[in-house]
């Protein structure tokens, strides 16, 4: 009789320990304690040249950090669910990882700039959003959806393979607009129009049905809400990113990518380039033609960038500092690597990294 007693006693036993073990990983890695990038990279643009309707503030680089990492880690979950079942995500070291780099950025800008109330609530807003969906996620799937999960963890339904793709769309389209105008209705009667009612793994499928269709409900609803505040609170931000350069490279054209809008008299220029994902190769293009930024948005102080970079990869150089990483948990070996630059070395900074064997995740142009 006493045998269950003592197996019980085990476990917990054991549980704590996993339990203690779990929260000294460290998921998100600072480069030193608190600030880390030279005051002098931290300072806003006292006489801009960049038009006043373009200009954004400078600590908005650091802070754009967490509202990406909700791009970030959609993105990993529909790289996963191509060949898992999203059952085995790990979504609570992603809470852990979005609050810890949060923590992170801000010390590095608290002491520099006054404090942005209207970017701090917003990240607030949607961080504890998603800290409740992935509480809630990781509840469900440990209590439930690891019954129905098969042993192997691969893709076994057609609900499985809707929900691949439907989080790949929305990755695809939480890119360039804001997460809340995705059209998470129009996906509800899919659900039901292509999978099957029965088949293989019914239980699985009657699973994966009720999960999804509490999911779009849930969005669906709470999307439109957010919505309304968001226009009531905000303005409609632009869609564009407004850089000066020491001089248009000669022969580069304009495109869609980069509209030339005014040449100053000492040869510097004033262009306008896409915002948020289409920034980066816009960007670089102008960076591998030559061309040297002095003002990004109006600022000249640091700009943050970060990569995709095997494990081994220890980068130095004067022109930038590193400021976090974080692993890929979903793929051994491989780490996210925030780093810092100034606008002025913006430029070299790009070249050099393009001659890595990295990839450049994501450029925060404020």
């Amino acid at each position: 009789m006493l045998r269950l007693p003592i197996l019980t006693m085990l476990m917990v036993l054991l549980a704590i320990i996993l339990f203690v073990r779990h929260k000294r990983n460290q998921l998100t890695i600072p480069a030193g304690k608190g600030c880390v990038v030279p005051k002098d990279w931290l300072v806003s643009n006292p006489h801009p040249v960049t038009p006043a309707e373009h200009i954004r503030p400078a600590d908005q680089t650091f802070l754009t950090y967490p509202e990406w990492f909700l791009v970030h880690s959609p993105a990993e979950i529909a790289d996963y669910a191509q060949g898992h079942t999203t059952t085995t995500f790990p979504y609570m070291s992603h809470v852990k990882q979005l609050w810890q780099s949060y923590g992170v950025v801000y010390d590095q800008i608290k002491d520099a700039f006054p404090f942005n109330t209207g970017y701090h609530i917003m990240i607030w807003v949607i961080g504890v959003s998603t800290t409740v969906e992935y509480a809630m996620k990781a509840l469900y799937e440990t209590v439930v959806g690891r019954l129905t999960n098969p042993t192997h963890g691969g893709v076994v339904t057609d609900e499985d393979t809707f929900n691949a793709k439907f989080t790949q769309d929305y990755v695809d389209f939480i890119r360039v607009r804001p997460w809340y105008e995705f059209d998470f209705k129009s996906r509800i009667p899919a659900l039901f129009t292509n999978t099957s009612f029965f088949g293989p793994h019914f239980l699985r499928k009657i699973d994966r049905k009720y999960m999804l269709l509490t999911e779009l409900l849930i969005k669906a609803g709470y999307g439109y809400l957010i919505k309304l505040g968001t226009k009531a609170s905000y303005d409609e931000a632009l869609p564009t990113t407004a850089v000066i350069v020491d001089q248009f490279p000669p022969g580069f054209g304009s495109g869609p990518s980069v509209d030339h809008l005014q040449t100053y008299p000492d040869g510097s220029a004033l262009l306008l380039l896409p915002r948020y994902e289409a920034f980066h190769p816009a960007a670089t293009t102008l960076a591998q033609h030559g061309a040297t930024f002095r003002e990004i948005a109006g600022n000249n102080s640091a700009i943050l960038i970060t990569v995709l970079a095997p494990e081994s990869w220890q980068p130095v150089s004067p022109a930038f500092r590193l400021v976090f990483t974080q692993p890929i948990l979903t793929k051994p070996g491989l780490k996210r690597v925030a780093l810092v630059t100034p606008v002025g070395e913006f430029g070299k900074t790009i070249r050099f990294l393009s001659g890595e064997t990295i990839r450049v995740e994501h450029v925060y142009d404020y």
